[in-house]
């Protein structure tokens, strides 16, 4: 009996755009600019800016970061900034500060959004995840 092969995924033309490798390497430079700037805690800075800084497009933005995360720019500022949260939230030296005040610094424009990206990423509230954090 002959197989038929399932239906295969095609890949969207957008993502056409850039080769693999140019892709590889463009998001290795969209990382390495916007960690060291720190643009993830700007909860205004857009792919547009970014593109400005790195003289290409928002489309080759957007294409790099999908190629290599499989998500899309604001997915991937999220996660930059929920990495920034969460070593926060387990810093003796940053216990003071509330958990606005570190959505906040981390770059979240409201509480909510904070919180909602949080709970879909760790399956906890901020407030849980610090508390196992200091009892750790």
């Amino acid at each position: 009996m002959n197989a038929l092969p399932g239906p295969t995924k095609k890949r969207p033309a957008y993502m056409n755009r850039l080769s693999p490798e140019r892709a590889a390497a463009l998001y290795a430079q969209i990382l390495q600019t916007v960690k060291k700037n720190r643009y993830h805690r700007d909860p205004l800075f857009t792919a547009t800016r970014l593109a400005a800084e790195l003289h290409t497009n928002t489309r080759y933005i957007s294409v790099a970061v999908a190629a290599c995360t499989g998500s899309n720019f604001c997915g991937m500022m999220n996660a930059l900034r929920m990495q920034d949260a969460c070593r926060m939230l387990r810093s003796e030296k940053h216990a003071a500060l509330t958990l606005e005040e570190i959505a906040l610094h981390a770059g979240f424009s409201s509480r909510q959004v904070f919180y909602k990206v949080f709970q879909q990423t760790y399956g906890c509230t901020p407030r849980e995840y610090r508390m196992r954090s200091s009892i750790q």
